[in-house]
């Protein structure tokens, strides 16, 4: 992706190192965290992940790539969008959102994963989009739901994370479900 996604409200760009602060802020927001793998202990740690995102394509196989979500009328950071191409068939992608506390429950996430989502499958040669959740995490499952991917498998008590286990609900969506769903006026 050489180009910000543009949607009505919302630019997805690559992060700069001037975000590392934002991001830690509200990855570090305890209701934030709590469904979240990726804590970065510090602003530093979060500016050099993303020194090292420089350069690396966003499709990289194997590796976890974030694009930062920026409000177009105000500027602000307020989350990001994970994408992950499998690296023994990179045509397979896993995706992940996390929103800031004042940003959730506005739409944001579902116009950026929409909008995401139709990148992936109109531009790329992506043919399946996966998201791992936890179950706990309602919100997610629905936006998931509504974004027209289908549950594929809970595996219970398959994940340790943040010292206990945890289950995991896996959604799926191909490229031909997403263009059924914008043909019928249901996609983004």
């Amino acid at each position: 992706m050489r180009q910000p996604l543009v949607t009505p409200r919302l630019i997805l760009r690559r992060l700069e190192p001037a975000d590392a602060g934002v991001i830690h802020a509200y990855r570090a927001d305890p209701e934030v965290a709590r469904y979240q793998s990726w804590e970065p202990a510090s602003a530093e740690e979060v500016e050099d992940y993303i020194k090292r995102l420089q350069g690396v394509a966003l499709l990289t196989p194997g590796a976890w790539f974030q694009l930062g979500i920026v409000r177009r009328d105000t500027g602000e950071l307020i989350g990001d969008c994970g994408i992950h191409a499998r690296a023994d068939e990179p045509r397979q992608v896993e995706l992940g959102i996390t929103l800031a506390p004042a940003a959730q429950r506005q739409g944001f996430a579902a116009e950026a994963m929409g909008a995401l989502l139709d990148y992936l499958f109109t531009r790329t040669e992506t043919h399946r989009v996966c998201c791992s959740v936890d179950p706990r995490n309602r919100s997610c499952l629905r936006l998931l739901e509504k974004l027209g991917l289908r549950r594929e498998a809970h595996l219970v008590e398959s994940l340790w994370i943040k010292g206990e286990w945890a289950d995991d609900v896996v959604f799926g969506l191909l490229r031909k479900e997403w263009t059924s769903r914008v043909e019928k006026g249901q996609g983004t």
